[in-house]
């Protein structure tokens, strides 16, 4: 439009997407930081995330992994919920002052916000304002695969790569 109109652009305008691939043999991961300033108070992050399992040539829920999923995801949202009294208290804060006050109910549904793997193990990440006010920043928590893996079916085992317990 203001193209169009012949009107001078004189904000900056920038968009970037970072992504970190993780691969092994069965797995790809990819963690993604889509970073963008269109105008307005401040710039816009978004974090994103891709796992694709290279055998079956399909895109997986990190659930999927699990023998059993609900327990998988209960014991997974309450790893994230621990983290999250821990960062507060770094800081200071109560947990209900730093984040949203529904945090529980937030980290209840991790699984649909940014889920990726790497060499340490499962990381679910909330774009700002998906569980803490925009200043508090992306807020990212990493399961590694020690904690994960009392839950793991053979199917998760091997589109991770881990050997059995």
């Amino acid at each position: 439009w203001r193209q169009e109109a012949q009107i001078e652009w004189v904000s900056e305008l920038f968009m970037d997407l970072d992504c970190r691939v993780y691969q092994t043999e069965r797995l790809v991961s990819v963690a993604g930081n889509y970073y963008s300033y269109t105008g307005g108070a401040h710039p816009n992050t978004v974090l994103m995330a891709w796992n694709f399992d290279l055998e079956t040539g399909e895109f997986f829920a990190p659930e999927q992994l699990a023998e059993d999923g609900g327990a998988f995801s209960q014991a997974v949202q309450a790893e994230i919920v621990r983290q999250i009294h821990e960062r507060a208290e770094e800081n200071g804060m109560a947990a209900e002052e730093m984040f949203w006050s529904d945090y529980e109910e937030i980290a209840a549904g991790w699984s649909g916000y940014a889920v990726s793997f790497d060499e340490a193990g499962m990381t679910a990440g909330f774009s700002p304002y998906e569980l803490a006010a925009y200043a508090a920043g992306p807020q990212t928590f990493l399961l590694p695969y020690d904690l994960l893996s009392p839950y793991l079916s053979d199917y998760g085992r091997a589109v991770l790569g881990l050997a059995r317990d």
